[in-house]
C-alpha cells in the first residue's frame, strides 16, 4: 500500500501550512533558457506571506554564477533568502581539503565537463592534469556537451577505475529537461557508471545529507515539519526531503515531462505518476502542476 498523494494545480493553498520553502531551480523555476510562466508570481505570493525561500540546486557551479543567471531572468535577491548549489558545496569541500594541505585528496585533478564550468576551482591551488595516471581524483562537473551521449566518458572511466581514482560528482542529477523536451545528461549518470565499475564516488547536492544540514543551519530552524521542499526530481528532491522528514511536492513537468508526455503546468494521469513513484519506492506528499 502506497502513501496517499494529493494533486494540486499550484502551491497557493499550501502556503499557510509551512514557514520555510526549499525550492529547486531547473524544472521548477526555469528550464535553463527561460522562466516558467507563473513562477515569479508564485515567488511573489510566498514573499507577500512573509515566507522564507531557499533555492537548493544541483547546479554544478558557484552560487554567485547562479545568482547572476537568476538576475537575468528577473529573479532578484528580494525573491529569496539564500541559494545553496552542489557546485558551491563542492568548492567549499575542495577549499577545506587545500587548507588541510591536501591530506584527503591530492591537488591533481582530471576535469570532466563543459568548457563553461571550468571555473569551479578558480582561486584554489589545484592542478589540472590530462591523463588518469597523473591524477589524484576526478572532478566530474557533467558531460562535455548538451548533446553528449551516455558512453562519452566510458573509456576514460574504465582507465580511471584501474588507478582507483575517487570521483567527485558535482551534480548528482541524471538528466535535466529543457522546455522543448531536449534531455541534457548530468554527472550523476556518469557517477553511477563509475560506481558500477567499482569506483569510489563522493557526491555533493541532493539527495545527500550534508546539503540539508546546511539548509537547516542557515535557516536557523531544525523543526522539519515547518519546511516544504518543491522539486521535479524524484530521486533527488523528493528522496532528499523524505530522508530528512520534510514534506515534499513534486512538479512532474520537469525531469519527468518526456516520460509522462506532459508540459510544465500540466498534471499527468494519476496512475502514470503514482506508478513511477511506486516503481522507485519514493513518494511526495503533493504533486503540483506548477509552482
Amino acid at each position: 500500500m502506497f502513501p496517499k498523494v494529493i494533486f494540486k494545480n499550484n502551491s497557493g493553498d499550501l502556503i499557510e501550512n509551512y514557514e520555510h520553502f526549499i525550492i529547486d531551480l531547473w524544472g521548477v523555476i526555469h528550464d535553463g533558457t527561460a522562466v516558467y510562466d507563473g513562477a515569479i508570481e508564485a515567488l511573489s505570493h510566498l514573499r507577500q506571506r512573509h515566507k522564507k525561500i531557499y533555492f537548493l540546486s544541483n547546479a554544478p557551479r558557484r552560487a554567485d554564477k547562479v545568482i547572476a543567471t537568476l538576475e537575468k531572468y528577473g529573479i532578484t535577491r528580494n525573491f529569496y533568502d539564500f541559494i545553496i548549489t552542489s557546485g558551491e558545496a563542492s568548492y567549499l569541500f575542495l577549499k577545506e581539503n587545500e587548507e588541510n594541505n591536501f591530506q584527503k585528496y591530492g591537488k591533481n585533478y582530471y576535469y570532466i565537463g563543459p568548457e563553461r564550468d571550468r571555473g569551479l576551482v578558480d582561486g584554489l591551488n589545484y592542478n589540472q592534469v590530462f591523463q588518469a595516471k597523473d591524477a589524484d581524483f576526478i572532478l566530474a562537473i557533467g558531460f562535455n556537451h548538451d548533446l553528449s551521449t551516455e558512453d562519452e566518458q566510458l573509456e576514460f572511466l574504465q582507465e580511471a577505475a584501474k588507478y582507483k581514482l575517487p570521483l567527485i560528482c558535482v551534480n548528482p542529477d541524471f538528466v535535466v529537461i529543457k522546455h522543448s523536451g531536449q534531455e541534457i545528461l548530468c554527472a550523476g549518470l556518469m557517477a553511477e557508471q563509475y560506481e558500477k565499475m567499482g569506483g569510489e564516488v563522493i557526491y555533493f547536492g541532493k539527495p545527500h545529507q550534508a546539503i540539508y544540514e546546511s539548509i537547516f543551519a542557515l535557516a536557523n530552524e531544525k523543526e522539519s515539519s515547518k519546511f516544504l521542499a518543491i522539486g521535479d526530481g524524484i530521486e533527488t528532491d523528493i528522496k532528499g526531503a523524505n530522508n530528512n522528514k520534510i514534506d515534499s511536492a513534486l512538479i512532474p513537468g520537469g525531469i519527468l515531462s518526456n516520460i509522462l508526455n506532459i508540459k510544465y503546468g500540466k498534471l499527468p494521469k494519476e496512475e502514470d505518476i503514482i506508478g513511477i513513484c511506486q516503481e522507485r519506492g519514493i513518494f511526495p506528499k503533493f504533486i503540483l502542476a506548477q509552482l
